[in-house]
């Protein structure tokens, strides 16, 4: 069916999107998976592969794009570019497909709600995959829809082009729902045979494959058994609705566009599976044992469809107080000039330093000013040369006596589900030795402590 004279439906979104994500965004400083993306792609490809070996391997893919982008700059907003224009490329993407579906009016509501979901109003402006794995799924559920109703090459690849980066560039993210729209597909294939789903399917089931062996082989157990699985999952409202009001809309919504595609069930197949496929994927990885994270279902975010207009006005009410908070918040989950501000106000001459998390060094030093008297007397191989983002710090055994010299030591460090004494035991005995706290200060996600040795300073050991 051809669509004359409704441009509107996708430049409306379009337009929508492009303000609501420029809008601050080189504002905050880069928070701790922004900075694990910069410094993994700023390494050579072998120095890269090394340490994904250890980590983080099921988004090699991603770092390997993103290693050309920052040979030219590795500035903040530079660093969010890629991510904002996916942002935008999803919302033209998710109007043109529910134009398609269910006409024009559809597809302008469906992309400006899209790029007004908060769970992609937090992570479109990050250097991170999620924008762009969004953008992806989009593209293939428009190439798949098109391909159905009129085989042509350029649909084709288009489809099978963005579900495999899509399901390449995170397993836990892509995947699920690039799964679902091809299975959808392969079901109900239109005129589109079915050789050609399995067949354009295949290059995404590959790579699907050796990203979920990548990633079981380095995170196994990552929750455990008392995981709030049900009670998390309830939560994920939330992260589409951001308010009750807006999922009272989003309900109308959903129950609109279902009522326009009972006539066409392939069609509303097409939108269930892309709506329930990335929770159902985090569901399941959480089950298993992995993670649970909501960012890994906004890919679910382009399935919406459009209805009356008081319905929308209720939803776009209910999801703008969120846009606002987000773009207005001076941080994103780690308060790095909190931290730093309050090493370089309270540090003293002979002061140790001991950084707790892979990112937590490469934060601070991307924000500490030059001079502060802080000395990171456990690092033993430089970031720059060390397989770890983090650097390579000395064995535990070595650490209590190469602080021994130090009355106070500044501890920072990322707060994870684990307390310190579970996920940083070494570091944190070293630092406990012979001190007591004497200060504390949440920044964020970050905290930083001083622990200070009574009476004079001890001499160094050796």
């Amino acid at each position: 069916m051809r669509r004359r004279g409704t441009w509107w439906a996708w430049a409306v979104p379009v337009a929508v999107a492009a303000v609501t994500t420029a809008w601050r965004l080189g504002a905050k400083p880069l928070w701790r998976d922004e900075v694990y993306t910069l410094a993994t792609a700023v390494r050579d490809y072998d120095v890269m592969l090394r340490g994904l070996r250890v980590t983080d391997a099921g988004l090699g893919l991603w770092y390997a794009a993103v290693h050309p982008w920052v040979q030219l700059s590795t500035s903040t907003l530079w660093l969010r570019l890629p991510g904002a224009a996916a942002t935008v490329a999803t919302a033209a993407l998710t109007a043109l497909v529910a134009r398609r579906l269910a006409g024009p009016g559809a597809g302008a509501v469906a992309g400006v709600l899209a790029v007004l979901t908060p769970v992609v109003v937090t992570h479109s402006q990050e250097a991170r995959p999620y924008p762009v794995i969004t953008a992806c799924v989009a593209a293939t559920a428009y190439g798949l829809l098109r391909d159905r109703a009129e085989p042509r090459r350029r649909w084709l690849l288009l489809w099978a082009g963005a579900g495999t980066a899509a399901a390449g560039l995170h397993v836990l993210t892509g995947a699920p729902v690039v799964a679902a729209l091809l299975a959808v597909a392969l079901v109900a294939p239109g005129r589109c045979r079915r050789r050609r789903v399995v067949g354009g399917g295949l290059p995404a089931a590959a790579v699907t494959l050796g990203m979920v062996v990548a990633g079981l082989s380095q995170a196994p157990g990552r929750i455990g058994p008392d995981f709030p699985l049900l009670e998390r999952t309830a939560g994920l409202w939330t992260s589409y609705a951001g308010s009750a009001p807006a999922l009272v809309g989003l309900l109308g919504l959903a129950v609109a566009g279902a009522a326009a595609l009972r006539h066409d069930p392939p069609a509303l197949a097409l939108v269930l599976a892309g709506v329930l496929a990335p929770v159902a994927g985090v569901v399941g990885a959480a089950a298993a044992g992995q993670l649970f994270e909501a960012r890994y279902t906004t890919a679910a975010a382009p399935a919406g469809l459009a209805a009356a207009g008081a319905v929308v006005a209720l939803t776009v009410a209910g999801q703008v107080p969120h846009l606002v908070t987000e773009r207005e918040r001076p941080w994103v989950g780690d308060d790095v000039r909190c931290a730093t501000g309050a090493l370089a106000a309270g540090a003293r001459p002979g002061d140790a330093l001991v950084a707790l998390g892979n990112t937590t060094r490469p934060m601070l030093r991307a924000s500490l000013p030059r001079g502060v008297p802080a000395d990171d007397v456990l690092l033993a191989v430089d970031p720059a040369r060390s397989v770890s983002i983090g650097g390579d710090e000395l064995p535990e055994a070595d650490r209590t006596p190469a602080l021994a010299g130090a009355e106070r030591v500044w501890l920072v460090g990322v707060r994870l589900h684990d307390p310190w004494p579970v996920a940083f035991p070494a570091s944190l005995r070293a630092v406990q030795a012979g001190r007591a706290q004497t200060s504390g200060r949440d920044c964020g996600d970050l905290r930083v402590e001083l622990w200070t040795a009574p009476g004079p300073a001890r001499t160094p050991a050796g």
